[in-house]
């Protein structure tokens, strides 16, 4: 599963205050850098309908805790706040901006409370510290090698664009309980526009291929392969949604997906598709839902090979996602078509968990009850269960 979006939320605090009074902390916009400063808001809302007096601290102590380690960073108020207190009405609510350095080392997924405030603590994520580019020694026309620590900073240093590369669909192998059905995913997008462009933010290329392994045959052959590179848009959060909504996306594209075959095994077809994204949030059991139901159309679809091929895929999918982000993830996909429903089922643990705390990716049980789940055997039903890892869920 794509990193959860649910991040990117306001979280409702509990009372801090003398009477109805009702605290959020809103965390940092975007994704701010470890090592780096960050902003984030507090509002102390007036729920009652007698007049309050609320005074808000200039300086707060923030406890930032990610993946065991808690680290403690002060914040200072943005614009120091009048000694006087602020006269807060029935439904009232005053704001505060606060600035405060992300501690070195803490970046992925964190939780951050406030020590003042008895408010529930809120979630996002934090990028990794820039690297800062090597200086290289003038030798003479010579580059020396003790110049990049590692050859990965030699070898980003000359490629500029590597941070527009990020994942997209997941990544995962898994071998069937019948290893004739195994099957393997890798998948990435592109952002082609720097960060000064106007679309660069949404416009992306994407590359997803999906390959059914057949590991029970002497010489392993794969039995298909669908290939799939995409134009899409994915817009930011948009705030135009009901507060109990955390996250509102849309994704829109066009997709081709083919098998690579000719002749008689030849399959291939091509699609517009919408896609909005609802995120779902409960700060106090930390647990997130994404809901994304998928429309599509289909374009210049391969007559010849795979005419009936709507029968079996349909025009519409439900993706759901639920769990912790740093626990199980429940995903499920549900299609429908004249022929008949599919579903898949794929749950998720990262296996840093266990002991050792040494690995770096997900445990991963499938089970796939589908149509058309290759291109190459479109009309045929494959149910199998699937076990294996994936470093992208």
């Amino acid at each position: 599963m794509r990193v959860l979006s649910v991040f990117w939320i306001l979280i409702a605090g509990t009372t801090v205050f003398a009477g109805n009074i009702e605290t959020i902390i809103a965390p940092p916009a975007g994704m701010p850098q470890s090592g780096q400063k960050a902003e984030f808001s507090v509002y102390v809302h007036n729920t009652g309908d007698d007049t309050v007096s609320v005074q808000l601290p200039n300086r707060l102590t923030c406890r930032v805790e990610s993946d065991g380690r808690t680290v403690e960073a002060i914040a200072d108020a943005a614009h120091p706040f009048q000694e006087v207190p602020a006269a807060l009405g029935k439904n009232g609510f005053v704001k505060g901006r606060y600035a405060f350095t992300v501690p070195t080392g803490i970046e992925g997924p964190v939780r951050m409370s406030v020590s003042e405030f008895d408010a529930v603590g809120v979630m996002f994520v934090v990028a990794a510290a820039a690297q800062p580019k090597t200086q290289v020694p003038d030798t003479g026309g010579s580059e020396s090698p003790e110049a990049y620590a590692t050859l990965d900073s030699l070898f980003t240093l000359y490629q500029p664009y590597l941070a527009n590369l990020t994942a997209y669909e997941p990544m995962y192998f898994l071998v069937g309980t019948d290893p004739s059905k195994s099957k393997f995913q890798i998948s990435f997008k592109y952002r082609p526009m720097n960060t000064e462009a106007p679309l660069a933010k949404g416009l992306h290329f994407g590359y997803t291929q999906t390959s059914f392994w057949d590991l029970k045959s002497n010489s392993a052959p794969f039995k298909d392969t669908s290939y799939k590179p995409e134009l899409f848009f994915l817009s930011p959060n948009i705030n135009s949604r009901p507060s109990w909504i955390k996250g509102f996306f849309i994704q829109t594209g066009f997709q081709h997906e083919s098998n690579g075959r000719d002749g008689e095994f030849s399959r291939s077809t091509n699609f517009l598709y919408a896609k909005p994204v609802f995120i779902f949030y409960d700060p106090k059991l930390g647990y997130g839902l994404q809901v994304a139901p998928k429309m599509w159309a289909y374009i210049n679809n391969d007559e010849e090979t795979n005419p009936d091929l709507d029968d079996y895929r349909g025009y519409f999918e439900l993706e759901i996602k639920l769990g912790i982000p740093d626990s199980f993830v429940l995903g499920s996909f549900f299609r429908w078509a004249d022929e008949g429903a599919s579903v898949q089922l794929d749950l998720t643990y990262p296996i840093h968990r266990f002991p050792f705390n040494s690995f770096d990716f997900y445990l991963q049980a499938q089970y796939t009850n589908a149509l058309a789940e290759s291109l190459l055997n479109y009309q045929e039903r494959t149910e199998a269960v699937r076990l294996g890892f994936s470093i992208v869920r």
